[in-house]
């Protein structure tokens, strides 16, 4: 099976008025795979909540607990883009329950690759606080269940999202066996993710950081990605590849200002498949980040999957 596509048909209960973060992002997703025949057959599998015990090898008891805690009591704002409904906390137990179901059918070979095509976003998220949208670390719980449980050594995690993501990176900073790499806009939130920013300890040399500035094209950022990128990721030779997957970079999205297209996507989606193929045995993981126009988001994902199910 070249690709499986983990969802979560039940997403409405983590929603606040006006937010752009809402469900409305995964229907227009679903509408646009619905409509392409060969995009609608492709397999699925309905999202279940992740175990807890798994919840622990990336966050603290006491961030869940106070996740948990928040969406049980009606919900909460962490911060001022961050809020917590009353459905929230389950939401992101099954979004982390796809990614982690995700991983294990393509370490188990059920699957070259895999999309958890969910929500909330969750590469904002440290071991210890909810931000920037998002409350756990779907693609961080997914990479130590495959390093803990499923016996994978080195892993390589992409972030094409336009923010830095600060969780992903700071979970893994000192961690010699995962490479982190991003390409984001900066300055821009979180203001992290500068190129100086390594890793520390066993971990320096193992986080690469491409910031961007505003305005950047799909020119100046595959240059980026092909020149720096690509090139770290082969010489790491990862045994999974793990895909931060936002969308907001793309020219139409209202919450930042690089300017890449549908077309950058399949670009991107391309390549990565192809440098998996060449050091991971075509193993990745895909992870939804960001992406708040909704056409856009549409669009960019079902380019994405064309490419993958035909890899």
């Amino acid at each position: 099976m070249p690709l499986l596509l983990l969802e979560d048909a039940d997403t409405d209960g983590h929603a606040a008025p006006g937010h752009p973060e809402s469900p409305a992002r995964l229907r227009a997703i679903a509408a646009a795979l619905a409509a392409d025949p060969g995009l609608a057959r492709l397999p699925r599998v309905a999202a279940g909540p992740v175990d807890r015990d798994r919840l622990r090898l990336v966050h603290a008891d006491a961030h869940v607990a106070r996740v948990e805690a928040a969406s049980r009591g009606g919900g909460a704002w962490f911060d001022p883009d961050t809020y917590c409904a009353p459905a929230s906390f389950d939401i992101a137990l099954r979004a982390c329950g796809a990614g982690t179901a995700g991983v294990e059918a393509v370490v188990a070979g059920r699957a070259r690759a895999a999309f958890a095509l969910v929500r909330p976003p969750g590469h904002h998220a440290t071991a210890t606080a909810a931000m920037g949208f998002c409350l756990l670390n779907t693609l961080a719980v997914a990479v130590r269940v495959a390093q803990r449980e499923l016996g994978v050594g080195r892993v390589a995690v992409v972030d094409i999202d336009v923010h830095h993501g600060n969780g992903t990176q700071e979970i893994f900073y000192d961690d010699p066996s995962v490479l982190y790499t991003s390409l984001h806009q900066l300055p821009h939130y979180p203001g992290t993710g500068r190129a100086g920013e390594t890793g520390r300890g066993r971990g320096v040399g193992t986080t690469l950081n491409c910031p961007l500035s505003p305005g950047t094209g799909p020119a100046g950022w595959l240059a980026a990605f092909e020149d720096r990128v690509l090139p770290a990721v082969r010489g790491f030779r990862p045994e999974l590849l793990a895909v931060s997957a936002g969308y907001d970079a793309h020219a139409a999205d209202p919450l930042a200002d690089l300017r890449l297209t549908t077309d950058t996507y399949r670009t991107i989606a391309t390549r990565l498949a192809q440098v998996a193929g060449e050091t991971a045995l075509g193993r990745m993981l895909w992870v939804l980040e960001g992406g708040y126009d909704l056409a856009a988001l549409a669009d960019s994902v079902a380019a994405t999957v064309r490419v993958l199910a035909a890899a």
